[in-house]
């Protein structure tokens, strides 16, 4: 009688720092990098903290040409268009003037004949006073022609769409043509988030039948997910005992 051999074994995954492919970080991705190759635009990325809103921007600055592009990243909410144009002046080696509009007036100049594409990235745009974005958009639209001086994305949680509604800032939203949503991980893209986040051998820790809870209590926020399960797994060698699983999302839940 032949006996069957049994199917050889895969490998052992190790674990992958950079972040997970998902669906809605893919398009994002994708979608800015096919923008960046054309004219200056305005864009929106809305989403829950840790959905990878910034990796985005990270993940395109490794691979865009920065011989061709100019990437500006801004997070505060206490930023003005003041210190904005100061940083941009910095950059582009305009000195600064003793008025505002004076300074604001060459850095004008300077970009409208600089070669590259410049990228001005705000984050926790949710944040910020509407007079500052009513000013950004006059900022990229110093310029005596009608063309854009820089890109603008404007990046924060999903409230920065409701804060587009206030009628003080229906021309910048009506402007706003490119926008996109980090909503999370699919169901289905769970459990490969799990093999590319902690490997083959811990993610096989984590018990099927655990998965949909987890999936449900953590909202599909990939960076919730990852603070949970290392907690979980942090606590024995073992599998992921259900009970403490669910004390761990017990205490995100109230934090």
């Amino acid at each position: 009688m032949t006996q069957k051999n049994s199917p050889p074994t895969p490998p052992a995954s190790s674990p992958d720092p950079a972040p997970f492919p998902y669906a809605d970080f893919v398009h994002t991705k994708l979608g800015l990098q096919k923008a960046l190759a054309g004219p200056h635009f305005y864009a929106l990325v809305t989403g829950p903290s840790g959905t990878g809103k910034t990796s985005v921007l990270r993940e395109i600055s490794t691979v865009i040409d920065h011989g061709r592009h100019h990437v500006i990243y801004v997070s505060s909410s206490r930023v003005s268009v003041v210190s904005i144009v100061r940083l941009l002046a910095l950059s582009f080696h305009v000195n600064p003037h003793h008025s505002h509009l004076e300074t604001v007036h060459a850095l004008s100049e300077a970009l409208r004949v600089h070669a590259t594409h410049l990228l001005v990235w705000i984050d926790e745009a949710d944040q910020l006073d509407l007079e500052v974005l009513q000013q950004l958009r006059m900022l990229a639209e110093s310029s005596p022609s009608a063309e854009l001086l820089m890109s603008i994305v404007l990046s924060g949680l999903s409230e920065l769409q409701e804060r587009l509604n206030a009628p003080a800032l229906f021309p910048l939203k009506r402007r706003l043509s490119l926008r996109w949503t980090l909503a999370g991980l699919r169901r289905d893209e769970l459990d490969p988030f799990l093999l590319h986040r902690f490997g083959s051998r811990d993610a096989q820790r984590l018990p099927q039948h655990l998965r949909d809870e987890l999936f449900e209590r953590t909202q599909a926020v990939p960076a919730l997910i990852d603070q949970v399960v290392r907690h979980a797994l942090a606590q024995s060698d073992q599998s992921v005992d259900p009970e403490v699983l669910r004390a761990i999302l017990d205490i995100h839940a109230r934090g």
